[in-house]
This record gives structure tokens, sequence and C-alpha cells, in this order.
């Protein structure tokens, strides 16, 4: 299992999802070409986890069973576990359970105890370390909002054995009937009825088991689950060892499953679009490089100068991964640079304004998304490079407002406005789409 497990990590590790709505451009003034993939986001050891909870019924299938009812074989279930998914398609999973069992005594003794049907019963807990397989992400590629999903579990563990019925068990054993008198098959001759030996002791058995696990998604946290497992464990485990190496039983179970926010504050698997390091880069000299021209810009016209006087932008921004809102090594130095000028210049305050590019996600995560870009600017600023509070006030723009129009991905950041006399953050007046 732990080598199927390691397998499927390492398959996992290049598992990537090409993004339906991805193209293929051209930078202006670049031979650069670059591609938008969905790649799996970053996550922590105590991300993905859920837990569960089921109830149904177990069906024991050891010696004798197939010859009474079918329907009284089985005994009501239960069983609980914790787990985490370590690719959307691979996952882990721990249970433990109440799995009431029935024995039955031979078919002859059976027959002569028809007051009990030969029938005896005793409680079972199990405990399994199971390996999952998530089918329908292996065959389908992964979705975040698919509402059903198939998973295949195989594991092991171990079965304890305890609470047998003692006095229906010693009454077989012995052949004595209901009154505790020997029960004969023909008393003229003195035939007494053979006993049915089971061994009432507590026992602990190896156990392993394969199954089928159909997941319905009711909400982002929610999913009912059912599932069907067939169960193997030792001869023994019903207290009556025949010539057969392992008993079987198999549980049909229905229940709830829980999973917990992850790092990122959702509960499911998220792919994101993203760009290698070298290209985003590249990405950034390049738009310095439009920065410096959009200065020369505006010190070369000066109607267009004008209208920026009382509301520039600083040449610095911070930029950030694709739906990412931390801030790397890299652009930390963007933010000391933007401290060090507040610092040369007491009489200017900022405004921190965060933007989000319009082809990324749907506008009121955009939204969200830009106020934590900026919130995250605002907080390294105060805290690592002791800015005074009120030299700065956040403003966000979301996807409504695009400062980049050259290129999408550009707008993934936070722009630094100067506010003077209390001026309001807008976007950069002399540039537009069609220069």
């Amino acid at each position: 299992m732990m080598v199927m497990l390691i397998s499927g990590s390492a398959f996992g590790q290049g598992y990537q999802v090409v993004d339906s709505l991805s193209s293929r451009t051209k930078l202006d003034q670049d031979s650069l070409y670059y591609d938008d993939w969905a790649y799996l986001d970053d996550y922590h050891f105590w991300d993905n986890i859920f837990i569960s909870g089921q109830i149904g019924v177990s069906h024991s299938m050891s010696e004798n069973t197939r010859f009474g009812n079918f329907f009284g074989n089985e005994r009501l279930s239960f069983n609980i576990g914790v787990g985490k998914w370590f690719y959307p398609s691979f996952g882990m999973r721990i249970t433990a359970g109440l799995h009431p069992q029935v024995g039955r005594a031979e078919w002859s003794i059976s027959e002569a105890y028809p007051e009990t049907f030969g029938n005896y019963t005793y409680n079972m807990f199990s405990g399994y370390v199971d390996g999952l397989v998530n089918l329908t992400n292996v065959v389908l590629k992964y979705k975040e909002d698919r509402m059903f999903n198939l998973v295949a579990l195989f594991g092991f563990g171990y079965n304890h054995t305890f609470g047998f019925d003692k006095e229906k068990c010693a009454i077989m054993s012995a052949g004595l009937d209901a009154n505790h008198k020997p029960r004969y098959n023909n008393p003229e001759a003195g035939e007494r009825i053979m006993g049915y030996d089971v061994d009432t002791r507590p026992g602990n058995y190896f156990a392993a088991h394969v199954g089928l696990q159909g997941r319905w998604k009711v909400s982002a946290a929610w999913d009912i689950v059912g599932e069907v497992t067939f169960n193997g464990t030792d001869d023994k485990y019903n207290g009556h060892e025949y010539d057969r190496v392992y008993d079987t039983y198999f549980d049909v179970l229905v229940g709830a499953q829980f999973h917990f926010k992850d790092c990122h504050g959702r509960r499911r698997f998220h792919y994101v679009k993203n760009l290698n390091a070298a290209v985003i880069e590249r990405l950034e000299r390049m738009r310095s490089d439009e920065n410096e021209r959009l200065a020369e810009a505006n010190m070369a016209v000066p109607e267009i100068f004008e209208k920026l006087k009382f509301n520039e932008a600083l040449q610095t921004t911070v930029s950030f991964y694709v739906d990412r809102y931390y801030i790397t090594d890299a652009q930390k130095k963007n933010v000391k640079s933007v401290a060090t000028f507040l610092a040369t210049h007491p009489d200017i305050n900022l405004v921190v304004t965060g933007y989000a590019d319009i082809e990324t996600a749907y506008p009121a995560y955009n939204l969200r998304l830009s106020q934590k870009r900026a919130q995250a600017v605002y907080d390294m600023l105060v805290n690592e490079f002791h800015v005074p509070t009120n030299r700065l006030r956040i403003d966000y723009k979301g996807d409504t407002v695009q400062p980049y129009t050259s290129v999408n991905e550009w707008n993934r950041a936070v722009i630094f406005f100067l506010d003077r006399n209390g001026g309001k953050s807008q976007v950069l007046e002399s540039e537009t789409p069609n220069e």
C-alpha cells in the first residue's frame, strides 16, 4: 500500500490541467511566447483533511451462514474515519468501527434448535488503514465543482471479536436443549446430538478489504458518501475453526463526509494558472520598460503631466503570481524601496491600491483578491519596515480597473499612488488602450 501511495504521489506531482481559456500570446517587442497552464496550488501537510461518519449493515459470510436466512445474517454497523487527500486522485484514511456479526451452526445442529435457528451473535471492533484512489479524477481529470466521484479503496487492519452469546453457544456446544437437558436425534437409540463448538473468548485477527465508495458533493464542506467493502479475516474470527484459511463479511454503509479548510481558506483542491519564474522575471523587466516610457511621455506632454500632478503613481509596483496574494522575496525588495521613498519624503502619503487581472476569475472573487494583495503590502510596510499607519491607506479595484492594457498579467499587482491632500487613487490617465 505504501509503495502505491508513494507512486501516486510521484504521479500527482506531474499532474496538470490545461485551462480551456488559455491562449498563446505574443508579447509586443519581444519574441517570447508563453502558455498559461493550470497547476495545483501549494498545500501544507495539514491541508485537505476530512472526517466521516457512516451507518449501515454488516453481513457475515462465515461458515454455514449461507444456509440461513439472508437478512438474518445482518446487524447494524457504525464507522468513523479521518483521512487526507494528497492529490486529487490519491489519498489515505484511517477508520474505526463497530461491526457486529452473526455466526451459525452446522445445518444438522441448526435444525435441532428451531427456537434459535442455530444463529449466535457477537460483536466486532474493526480498524483499517486504507489507500484511496479517485477513479473519476484518474479517468476524467480533476474538476473542482464535479458533483459525483467514484473512489476505490483498499486497506489492511485488524478485527477484535468479543461479546459472544455465551449461553446459546454453551448449549449448542454441549448438545443441550433450551432447558439444559441432553438433546437426542433418536431418543430410543440414545443418539445424542453432536455439539457445535464455539470459542467465546475475545480474539484479535488480521484483516484486509477492498471496496468502492460513491461521493456526492452537496456543498463546499459536505459530501454524502455510500460505500460497499468486501472484507477478509481469519477463519477463527467467528469462534469456530473450519478447514478454510479465511472467513469473509461485507459492509454496506452510508453517511456524511466533512472537509476542513486548507491554508488558502478553501475546502477542495484548486488549480491555478501560473507562469514559471523566468517568464515572470522577463515580464517584470518589460513592465519596468513600459513604466519608463510612460514617465518619459508624462514629462514630454505637459497636459498629461498636469492631470497626474496631484495624483501620481510611483514607478515601483509589487507583482503577484496568479490567484496569490503573498509577497515573494523578489517583490519584497520593491516594498522596501517604497518604504525608503516614504522615509525620504515625509510630506508624501501613499494609497496602496490592489488590482487583479480580468481573465482569471469572476469579479467578486477578484475584488477580494485585490483587497488581500493591498492588505499584504500594507502590513509589510507597517510591520516590517515600520511605516506609520497614518501615511498609508488601502484601496482596491478588483478587475474593474485594468491599469495595464498591453499585457493582462501585469494587472496582478499593487500600485502606489501619491496621496497628497487626501487625493484618490485612479487609473493612470496617460495610458489608454490606443497608446
